[in-house]
């Protein structure tokens, strides 16, 4: 049994902020490795033809972009709301 075996998330959706660049983009890229779909949000991150999209979707899974700017306490509630909406 390999180390990945025991962190599977087939089936599991992620929700990983800062997710552009840098160290958030290495997560949903790496979680979605592991199985997961991804629900990424980003202040400027693209809707559509990201990087991140792009690296997650050729690993077969889902990739689902939101912007939001979380220190914005009225567009975080928005965004949670679209989030269970969707």
């Amino acid at each position: 049994m390999s180390v990945l075996d025991t962190f599977k998330l087939e089936g599991k959706t992620a929700l990983v902020t800062g997710c552009k660049r840098g160290i958030g983009k290495a997560m949903a890229i790496g979680l979605a490795e592991a199985g997961a779909n991804i629900i990424g949000v980003s202040a400027s991150l693209e809707l559509t033809g990201s990087s991140v999209a792009k690296e997650v979707d050729a690993k077969g899974k889902k990739f689902s972009a939101y912007q939001c700017d979380f220190s914005d306490r009225k567009a975080l509630y928005t965004f949670i709301n679209q989030v269970k909406k969707d």
